[in-house]
């Protein structure tokens, strides 16, 4: 048997190669087809490579050729654009394109059965909510769209254009996007520029906290112990608890340290609680002015807020009566002077159903994930000093600010399923 060419790869080519052979997420073939590489360029032959990858001698000589007509190509990338080099690779070491069987359908018959499939099944007179595949086909086959065709084939063309009609997915949306849009983008607007100017705030002496509440944390204990982590077989926790109660959560999360401010913690989470716990962030540094981005929760738009506030920051005007006149009169009236931009002591409230502009959101999952879901707690009282240490621990080892990229304001498009499908094809 005659001796293949033989190559030799420049240092570069040769760790792009090696990393690719030993990639625990590229595709086995290219893992494969580098090896063959490796092995070719250190003048092994094909019969050897073929007895130490386990594969049959021509198949390396195929990839072996193919890569030894590439290399001079392979030479210019590396010097010209060396970031483009392992791109180039993979085309060498990938599967040459396939002309395959002609399609069954033209392009206009195959747009039709995905407008389709944008159609309610109730526009035929039929009573379920959505496309089955079956009932798609019956029914384009009735309609004359097609004389015949399989299940199969309608699903490769949705998914052409990525329409899955039998699949939903739950969205909610801001009504004040839709009602009033520049309220909306103001709100977006202000909370994007306090996050990124958070840094020049506390050099101003101004702090910015994100608080909100987690209600009804419940101390669940495992009815059963739960089985400890094995090799091959993870961690398994018994379905079965034991309620022990319940408890409520203010937290206020430092956007500048990324710290959460020592928990508030009771049973309940009203009017009074809320301007208790916030009482506690701003008694903690008195000279110093503060912003606080929240929801629009009745709680953070109390009676008992406004007349903290009002004191706080020496507020000498007539706050009126609630439901009746003043600032006092109504929650709108009482946000408008909350989040006046002249007090020391200001709010910044997200639009509704954006509770994901408030950074807190992120810090109560790494709660929610770190410690709630898994741990068993015996009583109430458990669960809130858990939660207390936990808080401590985070803000010494792990506490850092959010890096807070999302800086534009969401448009309102619509599209038709022409215009989708003309973006797709």
């Amino acid at each position: 048997m005659r001796r293949c060419e033989l190559f030799t790869l420049t240092t570069e080519v040769r760790r792009v190669l090696t990393s690719l052979s030993n990639s625990y997420t590229s595709a086995s073939c290219y893992k494969e087809r580098a090896k063959i590489v490796l092995y070719a360029a250190d003048g092994k032959t094909n019969k050897e490579i073929g007895e130490l990858l386990h594969i049959h001698y021509n198949t390396v000589g195929k990839w072996r050729k193919r890569f030894f007509n590439a290399i001079l190509r392979l030479g210019g990338i590396e010097k010209e654009k060396p970031r483009e080099l392992e791109e180039s690779i993979l085309d060498v070491l990938a599967d040459e394109g396939r002309s395959g069987a002609p399609c069954t359908f033209d392009s206009d018959t195959r747009k039709e059965i995905q407008l389709f499939a944008c159609q309610k099944p109730s526009d035929y007179g039929y009573t379920e909510s959505h496309w089955s595949l079956s009932m798609l086909r019956r029914t384009l086959i009735e309609q004359n769209v097609v004389q015949s065709i399989s299940t199969g084939a309608i699903y490769h063309i949705l998914m052409a254009a990525e329409l899955k009609p039998w699949k939903i997915r739950y969205y909610l949306h801001s009504k004040e996007k839709y009602e009033s849009y520049d309220t909306f983008c103001s709100k977006i607007k202000a909370i994007n520029e306090v996050y990124a100017m958070a840094e020049e705030l506390k050099g101003e002496d101004t702090l910015v906290y994100c608080t909100d509440e987690m209600t009804g944390l419940q101390a669940l204990e495992h009815a059963y112990p739960d089985k400890k982590l094995m090799p091959g077989m993870c961690e398994r926790m018994d379905f079965n608890y034991i309620r022990h109660g319940t408890t409520s959560f203010i937290g206020f999360f430092n956007v500048q340290e990324g710290t959460i401010f020592e928990p508030y913690l009771k049973e309940t989470r009203c009017n009074s609680d809320f301007a208790e716990a916030l009482s506690l962030v701003v008694d903690a540094n008195p000279d110093k002015k503060h912003i606080f981005v929240l929801d629009n929760l009745n709680v953070h738009k109390s009676e008992d807020l406004v007349r903290y506030v009002a004191k706080k920051i020496g507020f000498t005007g007539d706050l009126g009566v609630k439901g009746q006149r003043g600032i006092l009169k109504s929650q709108k009236s009482r946000e408008d002077f909350l989040t006046d931009e002249s007090h020391a002591i200001r709010f910044l409230f997200v639009p509704i159903h954006c509770s994901w502009m408030n950074q807190i959101e992120i810090w109560f999952g790494v709660l929610n994930k770190k410690l709630i879901k898994r741990t068993s707690f015996t009583s109430v009282e458990e669960l809130q000093d858990k939660i207390r240490t936990f808080v401590k621990q985070y803000n010494e080892l792990f506490a850092h600010p959010y890096k807070w990229t999302y800086n534009s304001v969401p448009k309102i498009e619509e599209h038709t399923v022409e215009e989708r499908l003309e973006a797709i094809a």
